[in-house]
């Protein structure tokens, strides 16, 4: 059982929730022996939970000693009869008769049974929400492109064409009488000739074969993205409401369809 200090920490506004920790609702209002739990937003329901049913209270809210669905189908949805009994123990603020300190909206929903009503011409609007895909783009290094020069050798032939001298002999008979110019008679003699010829010296100069150019430019892809987006839809029941369109169907047509099931 809760004691007094821990049901003294309880404020209206906090959230209820079960011991599996799903929320039950939120607290309308404190009695003595019970908090009032609205639950729902357009049609709510006030469920009145004994403090009895209270297991703790931490960081300001409140948890049930059985589950939300527990709690939900206790038939705590129903006014108990000692609601507006006399205040006897102490709670948040003391109160002699429950209903004392009742607003006029909590008055009028108690009359209800916890229940909002509907009335002829009025028209609640229920919003529908659903998820959708919102792409976002940020710039960031997704890899580079690397260039190297390396030095490698390999074997080349040059064909240089070259000059160089011969010397050509030719011998002839000629039968003439020696004269005064032909001097040097039978003496040993040697003619050296000098023979020129084009050698062929190597050298290496370094030109510019060649250019990279490296540029970037920006270009356009598509990419697909994938993921999981929720949606509300919206469910209507009703004896004489079209589940699909929401339309009210003719009294007439309901007892057709009746007595076709029936097989009258």
């Amino acid at each position: 059982m809760t004691d007094f200090q821990t049901f003294g920490e309880i404020r209206e506004g906090a959230d209820v929730y079960g011991s599996g920790g799903d929320k039950v609702g939120s607290i309308v209002a404190l009695r003595p022996n019970y908090i009032v739990v609205e639950k729902g937003f357009f049609f709510p329901t006030d469920y009145y939970i004994p403090r009895t049913a209270i297991a703790s209270v931490q960081s300001g809210k409140v948890y049930l000693s059985v589950t939300r669905d527990a709690a939900l189908n206790q038939g705590w949805d129903a006014i108990p009869v000692d609601f507006d009994a006399a205040a006897t123990e102490r709670v948040v603020e003391p109160v002699a008769v429950a209903n004392a300190n009742l607003t006029e909206a909590e008055r009028a929903r108690l009359a209800r049974g916890g229940r909002e009503t509907l009335a002829e011409g009025e028209t609640i609007a229920i919003p529908v929400h659903e998820e959708e895909l919102v792409a976002t783009k940020h710039r960031g290094e997704i890899g580079d492109v690397r260039v190297e020069k390396i030095v490698t050798s390999e074997q080349e032939t040059l064909d240089v064409p070259v000059t160089e001298e011969r010397v050509r002999i030719e011998r002839r008979v000629v039968d003439r009488p020696v004269t005064a110019a032909d001097t040097d008679l039978f003496e040993d003699e040697v003619i050296d000739v000098p023979v020129y010829g084009e050698d062929v010296e190597v050298t290496k100069r370094v030109r510019v074969a060649e250019e990279v150019d490296i540029a970037k430019e920006a270009v356009q892809r598509t990419e697909h993205v994938t993921d999981t987006v929720r949606r509300e839809d919206v469910r209507i029941t009703g004896d004489n409401v079209d589940a699909t369109t929401g339309e009210i169907i003719d009294a007439d047509r309901i007892d057709v369809d009746r007595n076709r099931s029936a097989g009258i």
